[in-house]
């Protein structure tokens, strides 16, 4: 009996040691993971807005954009929008916005990107942060040749086919990876709802501006 207290107060004292240096690891590494971060979504921005020189978050309703989503087939359990960043030029001019997108049907887990879209409804450009699909299949969703195929679109809503695209909304779907094509097409498709919604917010906001005067 003895001996079972004396091996479980050495346990119990390993656990609490290993518990502080965790603690402890976490806290002195929290800072510069934290910059690290901040870090590559800047660059994940610049990557869908090449031409602007600053980034300013984007405050919004959360509960009325969600609502906005699933009112046009869009349900946080598909995909969600993580935040949302105006892009501007030198002069504080506003180019569009960079709108960070997670969609959770991806085959090896989420996927989660930046999306640039204009104020003309035209897509600058997608860049991922977090993608973990099947090597040589999935990934190929962050290879020029598929990623690309959004840069220059304009369409309320896109979709994919294995056929070879024939009209402006369309893309190609990555050969074996329907899975992840889908997803990122999807994720891309609530960015674009997204966009819809902040300018629905600013049109509702200068008419009731000028209603008020």
């Amino acid at each position: 009996m003895k001996e079972i207290i004396m091996n479980s107060m050495k346990l119990c004292l390993i656990t609490l040691i290993a518990g502080v240096l965790l603690g402890t690891v976490y806290e002195i590494t929290k800072e510069p993971r934290k910059k690290q971060e901040e870090k590559s979504k800047k660059e994940a921005y610049a990557k869908v807005f090449k031409e602007a020189s600053a980034f300013e978050e984007l405050p919004y309703d959360e509960n009325e954009l969600l609502i906005f989503l699933e009112k046009n087939g869009y349900k946080k359990s598909v995909a969600y929008i993580n935040e949302i960043v105006t892009a501007k030029d030198a002069s504080g001019e506003n180019l569009g916005y960079v709108i960070t997108v997670t969609d959770l049907e991806g085959y090896g887990g989420e996927i989660k990107f930046t999306l640039g879209i204009r104020n003309d409804g035209i897509i600058n450009g997608i860049s991922f942060l977090t993608l973990s699909e099947t090597a040589g299949v999935g990934m190929k969703a962050d290879e020029v040749k598929f990623k690309n195929q959004f840069a220059g679109m304009k369409a309320e809503k896109i979709e994919y086919v294995k056929s070879g695209k024939s009209e402006d909304d369309q893309i190609d779907a990555i050969s074996g990876a329907t899975v992840t094509t889908n997803a990122v097409t999807n994720g891309v498709n609530t960015g674009i709802l997204a966009f819809q919604f902040i300018h629905l917010n600013d049109e509702n906001q200068k008419e009731g501006g000028e209603s008020d005067e």
